[in-house]
């Protein structure tokens, strides 16, 4: 990447990948792996937390199987800490991303069903991106936290889950970045 003059990669982190047999890629230790790689090659650093055992994107949202049967202040403790237990590893090798973003294309909300916005969750939507934002600012302060929706040329789309967050207890000002993908 920086042979062609690339200066930030984006890297992604699943709970326990194992789970899904991705033999530990995605794993926090891979994480912190390619991290080292990229900051040996001053790159910045953006960490995608998917809060899944695999892939998090608009058609699924799963809870991680360790988090299946979390009640909902369970589930804002495990995003708090997963996050933290991110920061914490990659702290150990002095790395400190440049951004975060705090679930993956979360266009109905993210750790289904219990936060499915569509399914009357969005309070839940709010609660999860909080935990994960409040835990990344108590983390470092100047790290820039990322809200993903896929569906950027969705006008309807973005209004009704920002719209929906804001209304529903979302901390926005501990939101950086409205981050859209455009498919």
């Amino acid at each position: 990447l920086k042979e062609y003059n690339l200066d930030a990669v984006r890297l992604r982190v699943w709970v326990n990948p194992d789970v899904s047999n991705a033999n530990g890629w995605c794993d926090i230790d891979d994480l912190v792996t390619k991290a080292e790689k990229a900051k040996a090659n001053n790159l910045d650093i953006m960490i995608c937390i998917h809060y899944s055992d695999w892939w998090a994107d608009p058609g699924q949202q799963t809870k991680p199987a360790d988090w299946s049967n979390y009640s909902v202040s369970q589930l804002e403790t495990a995003v708090a800490n997963h996050t933290s237990d991110i920061l914490n590893a990659l702290q150990a090798k002095e790395i400190t991303p440049k951004w975060i973003q705090i679930g993956n294309e979360t266009n109905d909300g993210m750790l289904w069903t219990t936060g499915k916005a569509s399914a009357g969750g969005f309070g839940n939507y709010a609660k999860f991106l909080n935990a994960g934002a409040n835990a990344a600012k108590t983390f470092n302060n100047n790290i820039k936290t990322i809200l993903h929706i896929a569906g950027g040329n969705n006008n309807s789309l973005v209004r009704w889950n920002v719209d929906g967050l804001i209304n529903n207890g979302f901390q926005s000002n501990n939101f950086d970045i409205i981050g859209l993908s455009s498919y």
